[in-house]
């Protein structure tokens, strides 16, 4: 079953969202290893989720795919 066209603009605008995304993730992973364990931390982790879930659907729209990066020291 071949994929759906997606629409130059609608891609465009996709990358951009997912682009903000990552910018926002970045910066609520950072507050969150500044809190303690409690309600804010709990608010935090589920927003993650939520933007991750969003990014990643922006992102295969978009035809931008994040990649985890693992170091390996295999030669």
């Amino acid at each position: 079953m071949p994929a759906p066209m997606v629409a130059d603009e609608v891609r465009q605008a996709c990358r951009i969202h997912a682009r903000l995304l990552d910018a926002f993730i970045s910066l609520t992973e950072q507050e969150l290893a500044e809190l303690a364990p409690g309600f804010a931390e709990e608010s935090l982790m589920e927003s993650l989720e939520k933007m991750r879930a969003a990014r990643k659907s922006y992102g295969a729209l978009g035809g931008v795919v994040a990649l985890e990066v693992v170091a390996s020291n295999a030669a």
